[in-house]
């Protein structure tokens, strides 16, 4: 009696293992798809190609807890900073495309410095990450030094026109930021004479600015607006389509009738290629209402920064257009050169 309850328990085990097989090879859940299913399982790590304390690490660890939250595991940022961003992308783009590791980058780091790096950045953005969706954008603004003695745009147009007086001074801030490239726009359409300065980053550039080490330079209000209001530093122009809500009487560059390229920034996380769909797309529902929530929009939102959501196929669109506007800038500004 015993035996033939054994060889039927047998017969069972053996018919639902049967059973999974089939189910399996007509189209079923497979393991990998179970896995996917279950995702996320242990940490995350969203990796900034940016040092720590900076505006795109502070975005990328306020979506980290929020995203945290919401899925139930830890989200931890890990600072990848160097060559303009391309060391933290590559480190991303030639690890496991396993849905556990994600970038966190901007504009700068994925356009402008592959657009203009003197070398090559080692890594296609189109090719190699897979858009989550972008989360802030920051639009900057071009600032003066108070000794300049000029109070708008105007007037910064026919002091830098004196030849009776020196060069003006501007500082830039790695390859294809917004703080050369803004810049290098208006100089060439209205032909001012400048000089360049190089900073390593947009603090000690804005620094030198507010201590009058040189004339003009370009800032978000995040890093400028005490100086502002302390009236150390007179705002002449918003580098982007609109005008700045704290900053009503400042004109945009758009205004001036510069619609290429957009220079407003944006920040956003990004997955390598080839991580499983429903991950992206899963975690870019989460992102989603990431940002919605009030916690993320307090830390992203005012001082020239607007806390938004595009998806990965906006994102992507976003991303292909702005390189393409940033090519066709170089081939302007190269065609100028000769």
């Amino acid at each position: 009696m015993k035996k033939q309850q054994g060889r039927g328990f047998i017969r069972r085990v053996v018919s639902l293992l049967i059973g999974v097989a089939a189910v399996s090879l007509s189209g079923g859940v497979s393991l990998a798809q179970a896995e996917e299913a279950a995702w996320p399982t242990r940490q995350i790590t969203f990796v900034v190609p940016w040092p720590a304390g900076g505006e795109t690490d502070v975005y990328a660890r306020a979506l980290a807890h929020e995203v945290s939250v919401q899925l139930g595991q830890p989200v931890i940022v890990e600072n990848k900073p160097g060559a303009t961003g391309s060391i933290g992308i590559r480190h991303v783009v030639r690890g496991k495309a396993d849905g556990y590791t994600f970038l966190f980058a901007n504009t700068t780091a994925l356009v402008g410095n592959v657009v203009s790096s003197p070398e090559p950045v080692n890594f296609d953005p189109v090719k190699d990450v897979t858009p989550v969706g972008l989360t802030v954008e920051t639009v900057y603004v071009l600032w003066a030094h108070p000794s300049l003695g000029v109070r708008n745009f105007d007037e910064l147009l026919a002091r830098a026109r004196d030849a009776s007086k020196p060069q003006l001074a501007f500082g830039i801030t790695g390859n294809g930021a917004v703080s050369e490239l803004s810049v290098e726009q208006l100089a060439r359409h209205y032909k001012l004479d400048l000089i360049k300065v190089p900073y390593k980053g947009s603090a000690p550039q804005v620094a030198d600015l507010i201590a009058g080490h040189t004339q003009i330079g370009t800032g978000n209000l995040g890093v400028a607006l005490g100086a502002y209001r302390e009236g150390r530093l007179v705002p002449l122009l918003a580098i982007g389509k609109e005008r700045l809500p704290e900053l009503p009487d400042v004109p945009s560059s758009r205004e001036l009738g510069f619609t290429e390229p957009d220079f407003t920034l944006w920040d956003g996380l990004f997955a390598p290629a080839n991580t499983p769909p429903d991950i992206v797309a899963k975690l870019s529902r989460v992102v989603g209402e990431a940002v919605k929530r009030q916690s993320f929009k307090t830390i992203a939102d005012g001082n020239g920064h607007r806390a938004i959501f595009q998806s990965g196929a906006e994102a992507a669109n976003r991303l292909k257009n702005d390189l393409a506007a940033r090519y066709r800038f170089k081939a302007q500004l190269e065609a100028g050169n000769k």
